[in-house]
């Protein structure tokens, strides 16, 4: 096995190309033919060996302080018992993260110190408050964990699974203010931010407890609690609650800082879009032109081109170069139909700032057809037709009555399903107060 893996190290892996068997097994065995089948037996044999190294890897990253406690208190070594658990409590001020795992070695600690305290008396207080308190806030975590990451789920599949005893647990941290445990705290308000995402306070307090308390999380839980913070505000967004821009932007670059949006060093080309699109909304135009150089080459190369070439579009646009933006936009076309209709509508928009308005007339008609054509959007073929459906109307709606505008301008407000709500509101604004 020994030799295997070093032929292994040192041609195939080292050059990053696929497995050349016949090659491996002449570097194992020289002149003798090559048999398939014992190859794969020997690799079958290594791959076995990698698995239990991986195991034993992560086995001694976990804490193992409860099983050395063990067997000091079986070989009744109370001396080292004594100073190992004087070391503990010392270690355990200062160490990180404070998280469930955190909480589960508390437990197992305990655990052992109840063994060793009624192993030298048979009655008094022990230990048993340490217990109790270390097992009932591991649980607390992992359930409003596992609440919240139930209730991220339900908000795109909008599935049904029942959250047993939640409502006394949340009766429970508070009560005992359970909340001020870091850790508990940001998954409890987590809670019941999404529960009631009308009361922006409880945000607020996850978002302050994350920021905070950082490094009381492991790496791939700041990650998705992170992507959870984000989608929210997200979902905000959307919702037309413009205030969430700024945070969604600090959470953008935070992520880019961690690397928490790069998946195996690529960017997906929506986030990549969804992170130009909060910068141009909020005139961050530099840092935006910074962001798209720097990261265009992290799309996947069939996307680099066209999504870079869309957002500094879109840059420009904002900026008012509609000659240069619509230049950039001229020969670009999308697969991805939501990002093709995206596109399109930035055309209309040009074009009609432009005062282009029978180009900005025709391309209306172009999307209308392409919405007929194509039957896979989803809800948003409905935002996109009540776009067109508005945009006729202030084209065709030249005569300079603001009783009319105003009244347009009341039902844009009151559309439900609309794309592009912002920007036909100024529009019509511009019209009412000539």
């Amino acid at each position: 096995m020994e030799q295997l893996f070093s032929v292994l190290i040192s041609t195939q892996l080292k050059k990053n190309t696929e497995l050349d068997k016949e090659m491996t097994f002449k570097s194992l065995f020289g002149k003798i033919p090559y048999n398939d089948t014992r190859m794969r037996l020997l690799l079958s044999r290594l791959f076995k060996y990698a698995e239990a190294f991986l195991v034993q890897e992560q086995q001694m990253l976990q804490c193992k302080t409860d099983l050395l406690l063990k067997s000091y208190r079986h070989k009744s070594l109370d001396k080292l018992f004594q100073e190992t658990m004087a070391s503990i409590d010392e270690e355990q001020k200062s160490q990180y993260p404070k998280n469930e795992s955190f909480y589960d070695d508390q437990y197992l600690i305990a655990i052992e110190h109840y063994e060793y305290l009624v192993s030298k008396k048979r009655q008094g207080e022990f230990n048993l408050k340490d217990i109790s308190d270390a097992m009932e806030t591991a649980y607390i975590i992992k359930k409003l964990r596992h609440c919240c990451r139930v209730m991220h789920v339900h908000s795109v599949y909008k599935l049904e699974t029942p959250f047993p005893f939640i409502d006394q647990i949340l009766s429970f941290v508070a009560e005992n203010k359970l909340y001020e445990i870091p850790v508990l705290g940001f998954y409890y308000y987590n809670y019941l931010s999404i529960i009631f995402g009308a009361k922006d306070e409880y945000f607020q307090k996850c978002l302050s407890l994350h920021q905070l308390y950082e490094n009381h999380f492991e790496q791939d839980e700041r990650r998705e609690i992170y992507l959870n913070l984000l989608n929210y505000c997200i979902r905000k967004v959307n919702e037309g609650q413009s205030q969430y821009n700024a945070t969604v932007f600090e959470l953008y670059m935070k992520g880019l800082e961690k690397d928490f949006l790069l998946d195996q060093g690529k960017l997906s080309r929506f986030t990549y879009r969804n992170i130009a699109e909060i910068g141009i909304n909020l005139k961050e135009y530099d840092w935006v032109n910074s962001f798209l150089e720097r990261y265009q080459s992290k799309l996947e190369k069939n996307h680099q081109n066209s999504f870079y070439l869309l957002e500094k579009a879109r840059v420009l646009s904002d900026q008012r170069n509609y000659h240069q933006a619509v230049a950039l936009l001229a020969n670009l076309s999308f697969d991805d139909h939501i990002i093709e209709l995206s596109t399109r509508l930035e055309r209309i928009r040009i074009f009609y700032e432009m005062e282009e308005l029978e180009l900005s007339q025709y391309h209306i008609e172009s999307m209308e057809i392409y919405l007929r054509r194509k039957s896979n959007f989803g809800y948003h073929s409905e935002h996109y037709k009540a776009f067109i459906h508005f945009m006729r109307k202030i084209l065709k709606q030249m005569n300079p009555n603001k009783l009319q505008w105003t009244a347009l301008r009341k039902q844009i407000e009151q559309e439900e399903k609309l794309t592009g709500r912002k920007w036909l509101l100024e529009k019509v604004d511009q019209k009412i107060l000539k």
